[in-house]
């Protein structure tokens, strides 16, 4: 795995919250958040009201337009705070300071798969897992592209202790009745028991993110999570998917309970990259 600079992260590789037409639909109608369209529309940003009309944030994410007052103003804002975090920019024009408190994820990594042979790439541990599952016959263990339904019915017979699952569900649900075919549901059953579930979102015409994941007890011996990875590369392959995004790492800003599913990304990850640059203004 390599640790690499934003200003070196792909340029035709983007954030999805920023630039996914299916994330934006969530924000704008079921967040209740003003979003802003940004370069053609390619990349979007939002404003929210803190008190009325009076107050207002702004945060533009990993991108490069500076969010001014004169493009602001177009889309109703008066005043407020602005934060701005870059995507590969450098140069940061004058009147903006460094932001020290974390609002933002600033840990990512992703994989740039080119043919059937994307397991090379990962780490020695993810490939054994990998070998492991394969080993295994269908009639014992396999993994099925579901529809929503199934997946949440799925999701339900896994015994899984965790304080967001439920947040975790409405989320993919709601993401789900939006995208359509682009968020792909997977189960992964043991016999006709589901012992695993990811479902991921195909946000643009080259680039995948992990949207949820969970995995039961009765997964382990099988390393269904690793089976459940594999298909997602492999099927990603076949949509002619160049960039598998694991989305948010375990940084600063979250809690402990989360490094060890974090450690489980690593073993798939080819690029590693922080986003830690925050500036904020009062406009």
């Amino acid at each position: 795995m390599q640790l690499i600079e934003r200003s070196e992260f792909p340029e035709d590789h983007t954030y999805y919250r920023t630039t996914s037409p299916i994330y934006n639909t969530y924000l704008r109608d079921h967040c209740h958040i003003h979003t802003i369209p940004l370069e053609g529309g390619f990349r979007f940003g939002w404003i929210k009201r803190i008190f009325g009309r009076y107050m207002q944030l702004v945060k533009f994410e990993r991108i490069d337009t500076e969010p001014t007052k004169e493009l602001l103003s177009s889309y109703g804002f008066k005043r407020g705070f602005v934060i701005w975090i870059p995507f590969r920019r450098t140069e940061i024009p004058p009147g903006w300071k460094k932001l020290t408190i974390g609002t933002h994820f600033t840990r990512t990594g992703f994989v740039r798969i080119e043919n059937q042979e994307y397991y090379k790439k990962w780490n020695e541990r993810a490939r054994r897992a990998r070998k492991k599952f394969l080993s295994f016959p269908e009639s014992e263990v396999r993994i099925e592209l579901v529809s929503s339904d199934v997946f949440i019915h799925a999701f339900k017979q896994i015994r899984v202790k965790h304080l967001f699952k439920s947040d975790y569900i409405r989320y993919y649900r709601t993401m789900k009745e939006i995208g359509g075919e682009s968020v792909r549901s997977y189960v992964c059953y043991r016999g006709n028991t589901p012992i695993a579930w990811l479902a991921v979102h195909d946000y643009s015409d080259n680039a995948s993110v992990h949207l949820v994941a969970f995995t039961g007890q009765e997964a382990k011996p099988y390393q269904a999570g690793t089976g459940l990875i594999d298909r997602w590369f492999s099927d990603s392959i076949e949509r002619g998917i160049k960039y598998i995004n694991f989305d948010h790492l375990r940084d600063s800003s979250m809690t402990k309970d989360q490094q060890g599913y974090t450690d489980f990304k690593l073993n798939f990850i080819e690029h590693e990259c922080y986003f830690r640059d925050s500036y904020f203004r009062f406009l």
